[in-house]
């Protein structure tokens, strides 16, 4: 029986995993440099922390600083602005919410571009929980973060159903022992 639902914002939520594909790239370009085609692929499985390192490791870029704030203003305007829902998603969380069942959201974006989305979306009433990858130290290519989120929320993996659009994310998932809803929005 399902306990808990673990929700991933960017992709499964947020209909953002463009902007994100796009965004380190945008950045290079308003800098003058020319991003490899497959940056997106490279960049998908880091943190923001993680993304903003790879950048100023592997381009001529002035520091982490300005390099980190550069794209957070960016980010943070289209969460303020104009990322939207995916269709579906409203009915959902008001489905799972009128079942009684708690919901938190596991996202490996920094809490200020998530709690941004959620306020601007009218959703963030749902959740009880965010739990923020940084914030936990932990990533979610691996079962562990799954496995902390549902320790700290007081429920068996087998009771937990994640919804997921990545592929590592949806894998750490099931190695954790939870169930898994798929959205296959992208790839």
């Amino acid at each position: 029986m399902i306990q808990l639902h673990i929700f991933d914002c960017d992709g499964t939520l947020m209909d953002s995993m463009r902007m994100w594909d796009n965004i380190s790239s945008d950045y290079l370009t308003s800098k003058g440099i020319t991003p490899p085609a497959n940056l997106a692929e490279i960049l998908d499985p880091l943190t923001f922390p993680e993304t903003i390192q790879y950048l100023v490791e592997h381009f001529d870029l002035p520091g982490y600083e300005e390099t980190s704030q550069g794209l957070m203003d960016r980010v943070l305007w289209h969460y303020e602005n104009d990322l939207l829902l995916f269709p579906e998603i409203p009915g959902i969380l008001k489905e799972t919410s009128e079942a009684g069942v708690p919901m938190v959201i596991l996202s490996n974006s920094p809490r200020e571009f998530v709690e941004a989305g959620l306020q601007r979306t009218g959703i963030r009433h749902y959740f009880q929980r965010l739990f923020i990858s940084q914030e936990m130290n932990l990533s979610k290519d691996g079962p562990e973060i799954f496995r902390e989120v549902c320790d700290d929320m007081g429920i068996a993996p087998e009771n937990v159903m994640v919804h997921e659009d990545s592929s590592f994310a949806i894998q750490a998932a099931k190695d954790a022992g939870c169930q898994v809803t798929v959205y296959d929005r992208y790839r």
